[in-house]
C-alpha cells in the first residue's frame, strides 16, 4: 500500500507536461476567438457559395437551361 501511495505523490508532483498544456490551452482559446470573430464573414461566404451552386445545379437540371 505505501509503495502505490510514494507512487500516487510521484505522479501529482511530476510537472513535466504542465507547460505543454498551457501552450495548448493558450492555442486553442486563440483559435476559438479568430474563428468567433470572423463566423459571419465565413458563413455568409459559405453560404453565398452554396446559393450558387445551387443556382448552377438547378440551372444545368432544367430542360432547356
Amino acid at each position: 500500500m505505501k509503495k502505490i501511495t510514494n507512487q500516487l505523490k510521484a505522479f501529482f508532483a511530476d510537472e513535466k507536461g504542465a507547460e505543454t498544456v498551457e501552450w495548448v490551452m493558450i492555442a486553442a482559446v486563440l483559435a476559438g476567438i479568430i474563428v468567433a470573430a470572423f463566423w459571419t464573414t465565413l458563413s455568409g461566404g459559405v453560404n453565398g457559395a452554396i446559393g450558387t451552386i445551387t443556382t448552377n445545379m438547378t440551372t444545368a437540371a432544367t430542360p432547356g437551361g
